[in-house]
């Protein structure tokens, strides 16, 4: 077990690709991972270096946010994500309030065959762990 985790999540494999699919619409950028549990107590059902694809459902972006939809079965985020940018002064944890503010205007782009490609693992907040040690 490790000392810290920071987060599990399902690692994007080629973060480069994703970004140029989809544009971050803000400088600071992301790209990188789904979340699955912040902060968790443990590594229970984390399959760690398990690789395969889920699909991105949509994007919704505004001032402060630009997120993609994923789904992320163990994620437990009511809105599974991956966070490709966010602007300056956007509100911490912001996912949540942008899909809330999108599905209440109808503004998410969806999408119908878009996947990517993802490894699971945790950060332990310097690195990403991907691999069995």
């Amino acid at each position: 077990m490790p000392k810290e985790i920071k987060f599990t999540a399902l690692f994007v494999k080629d973060t480069e690709d994703l970004l140029k699919r989809f544009p971050p619409k803000h400088t600071k950028i992301f790209g990188h991972h789904s979340t699955i549990e912040f902060e968790p107590n443990n590594l229970d059902g984390i399959e760690i270096g398990k690789e395969y694809s889920i699909k991105i459902i949509g994007r919704a972006w505004d001032e402060f946010g630009d997120d993609l939809l994923v789904e992320n079965p163990k994620s437990k985020n009511k809105y599974p994500h991956i966070t490709l940018s966010r602007g300056e002064n956007a509100p911490s944890l912001y996912s949540k309030i942008l899909f809330e503010k999108a599905i209440d205007s109808n503004t998410i782009e969806y999408f119908t065959n878009e996947e990517v490609a993802v490894i699971e693992g945790y950060s332990d907040t310097n690195n990403y762990i991907t691999e069995k040690i």
